[in-house]
């Protein structure tokens, strides 16, 4: 499920003249917050684990990243999400791989303990859809 685009600014670029692999992490944690959000009815979620970030290709300013989702797990408190980060060329239409990882985030109350996850099911089945749909069209593209 597509959950965000941005534009890479030149105040976003390191001296290799490509984004700081710190702020791609921090635009992605941002991501799986926003994402917990929309899947339930819970008011606040904590980052307790980022697994395999890994890099595939670099960023540069003036590109467009799209943030996308799937939801790996579900528990009763927590919930892993697998973003995958993709460069888009809007007047070639394509894609470019350019980040993944999986985000584990725990809903905590005010006291910012463990709390139930409150999921939106419309919301959850709609994670689902977008993901086989997405996988439909990465097997067509070969």
């Amino acid at each position: 499920m597509l959950i965000s685009r941005e534009m890479v600014l030149d105040q976003d670029i390191g001296l290799n003249a490509t984004l700081f692999g710190g702020d791609m992490m921090a635009r992605m944690d941002k991501v799986a917050g926003i994402t917990a959000s929309l899947l339930s009815r819970n008011r606040r979620f904590l980052t307790v684990k980022v697994s395999e970030l890994l890099f595939h290709s670099p960023v540069r300013a003036g590109e467009i990243i799209e943030f996308h989702i799937a939801i790996a797990r579900q528990g009763t408190t927590s919930l892993t999400i697998k973003l995958e980060v993709q460069v888009y060329e809007p007047v070639s239409d394509t894609r470019r791989d350019v980040t993944s990882g999986e985000f584990v985030m725990v809903a905590v109350d005010e006291r910012l303990q463990p709390e139930p996850i409150l999921w939106k099911p419309e919301m959850v089945q709609a994670a689902s859809e977008a993901q086989l749909a997405r996988r439909g069209l990465r097997a067509d593209r070969g």
